[in-house]
């Protein structure tokens, strides 16, 4: 069986790799699914395995077969897998597993506190950029066929959906936070899926990009109902004042000026306190790449929050 893999730590080393067709007998709890890979997103995490910025094989192996965001379809299941997944069943396979923290050990393993982490594709776990994978139901998604045209968007619309559900749930607190507006910050694929998730709990959407409009993501946004404003054309701030205070910020752009500009700009206009900044693309470890890259150290971050704190204060 053919598998695309790198080896870690060796710059631009994508290759084929022959590896063995896995088996439903592989995982000893009679919980495997056997699939058949149908689609698997590309994005920039590849781009910077591939790079050998990051990224290690499973243990005793030399290479990481590649690819995280995933979509296919159940040939054969193993004896204890919950009649919701049968063969013909469409599929999509969770990313991260657990490690060893108190939140990976109650199923919140993408909170983990953990220095490592394990990840299909990305660290010491092998990805889905193969013909086939064996993998335990309890970390298998499904869908309906009517989602099978647009099953492999379901991993990046995870991360926009985990930020806007914990920004809600930080804020639920609060008892009278009704947020009305929220700018997601970047027109890429996880700045247009935020967008369709703000616009689907009624929000009204300012998204802010580079690129001058019109063009095709742009277009998408506007018939999404939300407003689209390049930085050409104005700062966040500019932007804010234009379409009214924004009550969350979510910062998809990986732009290090604006990711901080974006956590002072979050507030509730009835009170001017900060209200929560969700930073996707904000990394302390150094990416290549020009000026859309975060290069911070946690202490920087650290420092930097402090500062927001401060302006929150003054509000």
């Amino acid at each position: 069986m053919k598998a695309i893999a790198v080896y870690p730590a060796k710059p631009h080393s994508t290759h084929l790799e022959d590896v063995p067709m896995p088996k439903v007998t592989d995982i000893p709890n009679g919980q495997d699914v056997l699939v058949k890979v149908l689609r698997v997103g590309v994005d920039g995490t590849d781009k910077e395995i591939n790079a050998a910025e990051y990224g290690n094989a499973p243990e005793g192996e030399k290479f990481l077969i590649t690819g995280h965001e995933n979509f296919g379809q159940v040939m054969e299941v193993g004896p204890n897998v919950p009649d919701t997944i049968t063969p013909g069943t469409y599929v999509v396979a969770m990313v991260r597993r657990p490690g060893h923290s108190i939140y990976d050990q109650i199923g919140l393993q993408d909170m983990t506190i953990d220095n490592v982490y394990y990840e299909r594709g990305i660290n010491l776990r092998h990805g889905y950029l193969t013909e086939y994978y064996v993998e335990d139901a309890a970390y298998m998604v499904t869908l309906p066929d009517t989602l099978c045209e647009v099953g492999v968007l379901l991993e990046p619309l995870t991360v926009a959906e985990k930020g806007l559900n914990q920004a809600h749930e930080i804020q639920r607190r609060l008892k009278v936070w009704q947020p009305r507006r929220q700018p997601p910050h970047g027109a890429g694929t996880i700045g247009l899926l935020a967008t369709l998730g703000m616009r689907l709990r009624g929000v009204e959407v300012t998204c802010y990009s580079r690129r001058l409009p019109p063009y095709f993501n742009s277009d998408l946004i506007t018939k999404l109902g939300a407003h689209y404003v390049s930085s050409q054309q104005g700062t966040l701030t500019e932007a804010s004042k234009m379409h009214r205070p924004f009550d969350i910020i979510f910062e998809a752009s990986g732009f290090s000026s604006l990711v901080f500009q974006a956590a002072a700009e979050a507030s509730v206009p009835a009170t001017r306190q900060v209200g929560p900044a969700w930073l996707p693309s904000c990394s302390s470890r150094p990416r290549a790449g020009g000026p859309l890259c975060v290069e911070h150290s946690p202490n920087d971050l650290r420092e930097h929050a402090d500062k927001v704190y401060e302006i929150s204060m003054k509000c």
